[in-house]
């Protein structure tokens, strides 16, 4: 018998490489070989359609597997991040939608970059009607002892204005939204808590970094810092007694923790981007003395509040309140996610609180309010 040529065993080492390749996935998904970084961001949700005559003949049965297989599949995480970390490397390009690579590796979204170059201003007109019509229900809700809170949480691009790529940075020949809504509240005389002038203030002299590198979020330092300041206000505003936060340690850790680096983790890159050290409190929660009453708190805000609900600011500070995600989600510890569009009458709803907190990032002031102006005072948006 013939001895096989060089080529031939080449080739059928090939063969045997990219047959094993093509089967991997495969082994992986149903023995689970390996085990892949879960990927960040939003996850599949398609479900695992099972087989019926009637799903065959409308098709519904093939589309619901293809779709499913296509999101499930065996080694799929680590596939994503190749096909990411590749494109990134050759082409300079991001898969996540809006990030952008800023000055010495910060990262930044392209919507906070509009709000700190004055890219998504909406004009001095509408920034007044937005605010007079939020004095009006700031009005109403004082004639029934309830009080308003407006919370302006900073935005990356005008915490970094020197990390921004040059394209973004702001020349001053046109308006921006944050300076303008900033002098109409406090013409309206609405109460405001200024997160972002406040972190700017401070930036040089704060002991840890209030805003992470590669994260969209204040850090986690600079949320400890505005809920503690937040549950503040919100008693001297309310004249009423409110659990507090009594710091015990923080600890410091070079790889981020949390939502610290929450757009690398969405980017779902192979290579772990450089970031910095990044501190970590680790506080105590004081309650309120027995027979004190509490105010009783709605926050209607954007994903700044997220990480203060996450670790349990409704359940034991701001106790029985709730939050209104992007005035749309209605989230209640212990209850299943209903939604605000579903209010017969949403006035009456946001009247059952104390104090209403509308708390929003720079690059959210474009939708200011989110909506709760046209519901409250029924106005057509």
């Amino acid at each position: 018998m013939k001895a096989p040529t060089k080529d031939t065993i080449i080739k059928n080492a090939l063969f045997g490489v990219v047959l094993a390749l093509l089967l991997l996935p495969w082994l992986e998904q149903n023995e689970h070989l390996f085990e892949p970084k879960p990927l960040g961001g939003a996850q599949p949700t398609s479900e695992n359609v099972k087989f019926s005559v009637a799903l065959w003949r409308e098709v519904k049965f093939q589309e619901g597997q293809e779709k499913y297989i296509s999101e499930h599949f065996g080694l799929r995480p680590f596939m994503v991040r190749f096909y990411n970390e590749l494109f990134d490397r050759v082409f300079g390009e991001y898969q996540a939608q809006g990030v952008v690579m800023g000055k010495d590796g910060y990262l930044f979204e392209q919507n906070y970059l509009l709000a700190a170059s004055g890219q998504d201003y909406l004009g001095l007109d509408s920034i007044s009607r937005l605010v007079s019509d939020l004095q009006l229900i700031e009005q109403d809700l004082a004639k029934q002892g309830k009080q308003l809170l407006v919370c302006l949480a900073p935005g990356k691009g005008s915490f970094f204005p020197d990390k921004m790529p040059d394209e973004y940075r702001y020349n001053g020949s046109i308006g921006r939204n944050y300076p303008d809504f900033v002098r109409e509240l406090i013409a309206e005389k609405i109460p405001l808590f200024n997160v972002q002038d406040w972190f700017l203030k401070m930036k040089a002299t704060a002991p840890y970094p209030l805003y992470p590198k590669t994260g969209i979020h204040w850090s986690s330092y600079g949320e400890y810092l505005v809920a503690d300041s937040l549950i503040k206000q919100v008693s001297a505003l309310s004249q009423k007694p409110l659990p507090t936060l009594r710091l015990t340690r923080i600890e410091q850790d070079n790889t981020p923790r949390d939502r610290d680096d929450d757009i690398e983790l969405g980017m779902n890159l192979l290579r772990n981007l450089p970031d910095f050290k990044m501190a970590y409190p680790k506080f105590e929660i004081k309650p309120l003395s027995k027979g004190k009453k509490a105010p009783k708190v709605l926050v209607i805000g954007d994903s700044f509040y997220y990480g203060m609900y996450n670790w349990g600011m409704m359940q034991h500070v701001f106790e029985g309140g709730e939050f209104w995600y992007y005035n749309h989600e209605r989230l209640v510890p212990g209850k299943e996610t209903t939604f605000i569009e579903d209010f017969s009458d949403y006035a009456a709803e946001v009247r059952q609180f104390d104090v209403v907190i509308l708390l929003l990032t720079e690059a959210n002031l474009t939708r200011f309010g989110f909506g709760m102006q046209q519901a409250y005072l029924r106005k057509k948006p």
